[in-house]
């Protein structure tokens, strides 16, 4: 590849006539940098386009702004073999962060924390209830006592 900062579509890795594919398509422009970076190492020439729209415009489930990165048609067979590598790792990066090789601990702990947070909300909607309810009585109180009447109801 190029040095930093040279225009990749126009370096003489592409030459004149050669046909240019989209080698994969990603939502983020990090993560397309990562895969053109061991493309580099391989010595297979690429570039990423639309990492401008992409940025300005993050909608990756509508395919917008979605960042692809190029190889020459006669590198695409390495090019691919490559990317498959890649995500194959990204795969098995994302199984080894799982909770399905949680221990005892862990579970008890998540267990833990869950049945704490059903605890708080419970109790808060204890005291709304209490609250709302006492204001009710209140306002019934007030109203035979006849310090408010009936033609400002805010209920």
């Amino acid at each position: 590849m190029g040095q930093e900062g040279e225009i990749l579509d126009y370096s003489e890795a592409f030459e004149e006539g050669g046909r240019v594919i989209v080698a994969k398509k990603f939502a983020f422009e990090s993560e397309a940098r990562l895969y053109a970076a061991h493309l580099n190492e391989a010595s297979i020439p690429n570039f990423l386009s639309n990492t401008n729209t992409a940025a300005t415009l993050p909608i990756p489930l509508l395919g917008v702004g979605s960042v692809s990165l190029h190889v020459r048609e006669k590198d695409s067979e390495a090019a691919a073999h490559i990317i498959a590598e890649l995500d194959l790792q990204a795969k098995q990066t994302a199984e080894e962060e799982s909770f399905y090789e949680a221990d005892e601990g862990d579970i008890e702990f998540q267990r833990e924390l869950s049945q704490n947070h059903q605890g708080h909300i419970r109790l808060i909607l204890f005291w709304l209830v209490l609250v709302v309810s006492l204001m009710l009585v209140l306002r019934a109180f007030l109203r035979a006592a006849g310090t408010i009447d009936g033609s400002w109801d805010p209920f």
